[in-house]
């Protein structure tokens, strides 16, 4: 999808409590040992994030012209409920019309890649 994709940041611990434990995480754990997903996947309760980019430029730039964009991949502490960021990442979308194609602006939960 994106060649300039960027893991800024990883976060092991609730920044609530240090917690270990996390919700989403610990679903993919018991799908994995069942064997319905590989090692690589990681998941999360939610993904947030888009293009960062003025909509009322979008008109001056070419198709197909790269445009940044940010995600925020949460999950939940099962020690103490906080709802927190473990991972944040950057990388580029191409500009279809007037909108980037890349990630979407909310995602459902699900996967995050590698």
């Amino acid at each position: 999808m994106n060649d300039k994709q960027q893991i800024i940041a990883e976060f092991d611990k609730c920044p609530v409590c240090k917690g270990t434990k996390r919700f989403a995480e610990s679903v993919a754990t018991e799908q994995k040992e069942k064997g319905l997903l590989g090692e690589g996947f990681k998941c999360s309760i939610y993904q947030v994030g888009g293009p960062v980019i003025d909509p009322t430029k979008t008109a001056q730039m070419l198709v197909g012209a790269k445009v940044p964009f940010i995600l925020a991949f949460l999950d939940v502490c099962m020690d103490c409920g906080a709802i927190y960021a473990v991972r944040l990442e950057r990388g580029e979308a191409s500009l279809v019309g007037t909108t980037p194609q890349g990630p979407p602006g909310m995602m459902p939960p699900g996967a995050m890649r590698g």
